[in-house]
């Protein structure tokens, strides 16, 4: 096998290493989740039967047809309690499972074009990454050519054919002063492809946790209206509220992680013209005065100041910024936009609250996907998908700018965002809203 091959060959593996526990992840995820309703469907139907004399120490019996296929077999399952009377109470469970699996099975229908997208990221990267490591292959069949001890080239051959991305400590150690310079390149190579292995695992298992809990609540209350809730005026407009809300809530991180996706991928465009920071700024300023009166907002605002950018992008990346400043800052208190012209000639637009801010130990991860400081702070408390700040971040990079973020907790938090006069210019398209 050539070097080249060789080369090919280890990105197969790590691109199918990838998927594999993308998928495994995808179906351990959905086959919790369905284990956990099926739990609470049984236990709500034990409450419901026994109500006060309920307990733990009941006579209990689940069973299944045990003639046709396993599907006839769920189909005709009935589950049955036997109180401290010696009363039986039975639920048939042939329609409850046909629901459960269509909801699992919309589940995966979901994710899985989620999935598809990061691998295309994820693939792309990793020929990025092993690009250097072609080049090394190629030197190398050219020095198969010349003069050249074989046992170090066979050991090298074999050092390099032995790692594994998967393994953080994958290194290789000739011990030959020779073929140092060419083990330092591997190693380095190496470790950016497990920092990438470990970043994409960790976004995959991130999101489908963030997945589980709006599908959850929204089974939750269909099982509701399925049983008893639909004759319920009350509880029907309680449930269908509920419902929507989560499924914004899911059809937010689909979008914020559409976006993300894209981004990894290369497939985000973007429309730089030139504008005004300063009007951007203060069009921001004037929406919030409208949209939010729990807070005082002040602007301060030099101008112009003409950058050359995308106008949605920056201006979503700010609705970020002020969007987080008025969710983590008490009601009543005072939140400032503004903008002005640093030391070094660029232009800077900034967001400061009088919140909480944010722990020492917190300011260096609060641009990471899925990140919060706090963990109190949860969706319908405060808190978001945690994806905000990244898109902000992909925003801004995009632009070749770059963040100033200072914070003292129990005094506040400003986020600056300071821009080129000039941003590099792209083929025209749009972004989208996250």
């Amino acid at each position: 096998m050539t070097e080249t091959k060789r080369v090919r060959s280890i990105a197969r593996q790590v691109n199918r290493s990838f998927l594999m526990r993308a998928l495994f992840l995808l179906l351990l995820a959905n086959a919790l989740l369905a284990a956990l309703a099926f739990a609470l469907h049984l236990l709500t139907f034990e409450k419901a039967a026994l109500g006060p004399a309920w307990s733990v120490k009941i006579g209990r019996e689940l069973s299944a047809g045990s003639t046709g296929s396993w599907f006839t077999s769920l189909n005709s399952a009935f589950y049955r309690i036997v109180d401290s009377e010696g009363l039986e109470h039975t639920i048939a469970l042939g329609a409850y499972f046909r629901d459960l699996g269509a909801m699992v099975l919309t589940g995966i229908a979901v994710q899985v074009p989620f999935i598809l997208l990061m691998y295309a990221g994820f693939r792309r990267r990793t020929g990025n990454l092993l690009r250097p490591l072609r080049a090394m292959a190629a030197t190398a069949q050219e020095l198969s050519t010349l003069q050249f001890d074989e046992q170090k080239y066979h050991q090298l051959e074999d050092a390099i054919d032995s790692l594994s991305v998967q393994s953080p400590g994958a290194r290789i150690s000739m011990g030959n002063s020779e073929l140092t310079g060419l083990e330092t390149a591997v190693n380095n190579l190496i470790g950016r492809m497990h920092e990438s292995y470990r970043q994409q695992t960790r976004f995959v298992s991130d999101a489908s946790h963030e997945l589980r809990t709006p599908i959850a609540v929204i089974r939750g209350y269909a099982d509701l209206l399925s049983r008893w809730g639909k004759d319920d005026a009350q509880v029907m407009a309680e449930s269908v509220a509920a419902i929507q809300q989560e499924a914004d809530n899911m059809q937010r991180l689909v979008e914020q992680l559409l976006f993300l996706a894209r981004g990894d991928s290369g497939r985000n465009t973007f429309s730089p013209a030139p504008l005004d920071l300063a009007e951007l700024v203060r069009e921001a300023y004037e929406e919030y005065l409208l949209i939010d009166k729990t807070h005082h907002y002040r602007l301060k605002a030099d101008g112009p100041l003409p950058v050359s950018g995308d106008e949605v992008m920056l201006k979503q990346a700010l609705r970020i910024l002020a969007d987080n400043a008025a969710k983590f800052s008490p009601r009543e208190s005072i939140i400032t936009l503004g903008c002005r012209k640093n030391g070094k000639g660029e232009s800077c637009l900034s967001v400061q609250d009088n919140g909480a801010g944010i722990a020492g130990e917190d300011l260096p991860h609060i641009f990471e996907r899925f990140y919060r400081a706090d963990p109190a702070r949860v969706r319908g408390q405060g808190g978001g998908t945690g994806l905000g700040l990244a898109i902000a971040k992909w925003i801004v990079d995009r632009h070749s700018g770059y963040f100033d973020v200072y914070s003292r907790e129990g005094v506040g938090t400003r986020i600056t965002v300071c821009l080129p006069a000039h941003a590099p210019g792209v083929e025209a398209g749009t972004a989208p809203e996250g």
